[in-house]
């Protein structure tokens, strides 16, 4: 192999090792440029192939929750969104009836007694 030859591959080698760097990197994987650099563009193949973790995608998450609370501040909204009505039921009131006492039945005995 002459010396252009290996320059050139060393390059392409090098490239696809950013390549699936930045691609490991977004997915929340971090042997991206290993791959990339042994295995060229099988690795950078590989890689883009490979599901996003957890963490990268809670953090995508939290970065678009950022970027939607600073678009909301700067059109004049509150952030984060108000209740647009209050929250049932109100503290003051009970959702149901409350349970029947100890002598109480709570339901009529069945079958119906005839008289």
């Amino acid at each position: 192999m002459s010396p252009g030859e290996l320059i050139v591959l060393l390059i392409v080698a090098l490239i696809c090792g950013f390549i699936a760097d930045r691609i490991g990197k977004y997915k929340g994987r971090g042997y991206g440029f290993p791959l990339g650099f042994l295995l060229g563009i099988i690795g950078v193949i590989i890689v883009a192939c490979l599901p996003r973790t957890d963490a990268a995608k809670v953090a995508a998450a939290q970065r678009q929750y950022e970027i939607q609370g600073g678009a909301a501040r700067r059109a004049g909204y509150p952030w984060p969104p108000q209740q647009p009505y209050p929250i049932y039921p109100p503290q003051s009131q009970q959702p149901y009836a409350p349970y029947p006492g100890q002598d109480q039945q709570p339901y009529p005995p069945f079958p119906p007694q005839v008289h």
